[in-house]
């Protein structure tokens, strides 16, 4: 009891303080003082309730400006960022995301060289699912027959690719490792399938791709390089701590919010991409092949 009023003291001082310190400072609104001071309530209720009952709150770390918060699971808020990545709560889009973000991808593939036989292998391949901002959503991949992936898949085509947003500038922005289950990846399991001659898929994989990598264009002819997709199976996203979130092929190909393509589009500005590809009102985020 003497606990609590101690404790009860101190807030009061601090509160005191607090409005001492705004009082000097009158760069700072009424609606900001007292918002920080919520805040601060907000940290000491939690925190004392985490002590007294440690099995019977979850709770999520995170960043705050000047310290470490702590916040119910239940009573989090996740407000899209424009400039970046979806929410953590819809794990289809942030994966959609991440794949239409990513221009290579390392593919794991069972090996078939004599000297590790049967060994995972992983080799870097250059990937495109669309022009940045609106994607089909499936990697597809330039490969050549003289290349380690393309022989293995020869022989067995079950492979996973990893994509991850730590190839770009955001994870960087917020000094986050690659490692940090912050600096969302996704991780996809199938199978890589060649794309069937004279079909509208293999002309749209051609445009995209070479949209994004102009220097693959005019590869010699005796490396007899085709396109392939990856056939997805499995999805699995880990975006925060708390580990994966697996997302079904139907509900990644077809995210359950109400325009996928409005929200692209919200995200990437038009003027960000124009001028990367002529056709980026296309609406290509569904699939030209619904069942991959």
């Amino acid at each position: 009891m003497s606990l609590r009023f101690a404790v009860a003291v101190a807030v009061l001082i601090v509160a005191i303080e607090a409005k001492k310190y705004y009082n000097n400072n009158p760069e700072f609104s009424v609606e900001e003082q007292w918002q920080e001071f919520e805040e601060f309530l907000k940290w000491k209720k939690l925190r004392e309730a985490r002590e007294d009952n440690p099995r019977e709150i979850k709770y999520e770390k995170y960043n705050h400006e000047n310290h470490d918060m702590y916040k119910p699971e239940k009573d989090r808020q996740i407000r899209a960022n424009s400039d970046g990545p979806p929410p953590i709560d819809q794990a289809a889009l942030m994966a959609r995301y991440i794949v239409n973000q990513a221009d290579w991808v390392p593919v794991s593939t069972i090996s078939t060289r004599k000297d590790i036989q049967s060994f995972p292998a992983v080799t870097l391949v250059s990937h495109a699912d669309g022009i940045l901002g609106n994607g089909t959503g499936i990697p597809y991949l330039y490969l050549t027959p003289l290349d380690f992936t393309a022989q293995d898949l020869a022989k067995d085509n079950r492979a996973s690719v990893l994509l991850t947003l730590a190839q770009g500038d955001y994870c960087k922005s917020k000094k986050w490792d690659p490692m940090d289950p912050r600096c969302a990846r996704v991780l996809m399991s199938g199978r890589i399938v060649p794309l069937k001659n004279d079909s509208a898929e293999l002309d749209l994989a051609k445009k995209v791709f070479f949209e994004r990598h102009p220097g693959l264009v005019g590869m010699p002819a005796d490396h007899h390089f085709y396109f392939a997709k990856l056939k997805i199976m499995t999805i699995a996203v880990l975006d925060t701590f708390g580990g994966p979130k697996y997302v079904s092929v139907k509900d990644y190909l077809h995210p359950p919010i109400a325009n996928i393509t409005e929200e692209f589009n919200r995200r990437f500005p038009r003027d960000s991409y124009e001028g990367r590809s002529q056709d980026y009102n296309s609406n290509m985020l569904n699939p030209v092949v619904r069942s991959i």
